[in-house]
């Protein structure tokens, strides 16, 4: 995918559209989407949204018992406002609901967003494929593009990639592994083993996909804590940038001040 250079992390400049549904069970739907790590399998799509940038400044504005219906300069500052100040419950009035499809360990991390927004248990919505009833024998697993070293000052982070054959001997490594698990999966339900227990020995490396419904402000929060691959990891930046490029269209000047105040929020 082309990158631009929008802001230090370099966000994919160009969504794709994906086609979604089965033809013999609904009708299909062309939606915006990107594979966030560009291994053919990732993907976040954007199913469907409600609201912009001047349903936040309405909501601020409710207040006042007042509303605008045209956009203004008066909207962009107070939009700047608001992000600056952290006002942050005019920003739940925008909606937007996701489907991903991203590695078990992403999506762990993900899940982590959604059991800490209490504040919004409403509105927050996450349903997750479960391969208790789905089957993983034609399941794809995640790769890395590259292999990296431990870091030795931070022990949740990486160091950069493994020097010389390291690299092809993780590989070689970790692909054996993942060929286990799929035989070892595949024997246990040929010995007739149920699923919800053949599944326990899946990997993490398992793509799996859910739907994440989540409000502007949880989606800032989520952007704020993952997007820079120095503190978070690079995989679940990258589903950060994603959903950052598919969602600025929706509110721009809304984004534009989340920008503006570093991505903080």
């Amino acid at each position: 995918m082309e990158e631009s250079r929008n802001c230090e992390w370099g966000l994919p400049k160009h969504a794709a559209m994906t086609t979604l549904g089965r033809p013999s069970r609904t009708s299909m739907i062309t939606l915006p989407s990107i594979d966030p790590i560009g291994d053919g399998k990732a993907l976040v799509v954007l199913l469907d949204h409600m609201g912009n940038s001047l349903s936040v400044v309405n909501d601020a504005r409710q207040s006042f018992d007042n509303r605008k219906e045209q956009w203004d300069d008066k909207d962009a500052k107070l939009i700047a406002y608001l992000a600056r100040e952290g006002h942050t419950s005019p920003f739940r009035g925008v909606v937007f609901k996701w489907w991903v499809k991203a590695p078990l360990f992403i999506a762990r991390q993900w899940w982590k967003h959604t059991v800490a927004s209490t504040y919004v248990d409403d509105q927050l919505g996450w349903n997750e494929k479960s391969f208790r009833y789905c089957s993983a024998e034609d399941a794809q697993f995640y790769t890395p593009l590259v292999f990296n070293k431990q870091s030795e000052s931070n022990r949740q982070a990486s160091a950069g990639p493994l020097g010389g054959n390291d690299g092809n001997l993780a590989l070689a490594q970790y692909s054996q592994a993942l060929q286990g698990c799929i035989q070892a999966y595949e024997g246990l339900l040929a010995m007739g083993v149920c699923k919800e227990q053949a599944r326990a020995i899946l990997p993490a490396a398992l793509y799996t996909s859910f739907t994440w419904t989540c409000s502007l402000q949880t989606l800032f929060h989520f952007i704020s804590l993952r997007i820079d691959a120095k503190s978070a990891q690079s995989e679940i930046a990258a589903y950060a940038r994603a959903l950052l490029t598919l969602a600025r269209p929706i509110a721009p000047e809304a984004f534009e001040a989340f920008e503006t105040n570093n991505y903080q929020f």
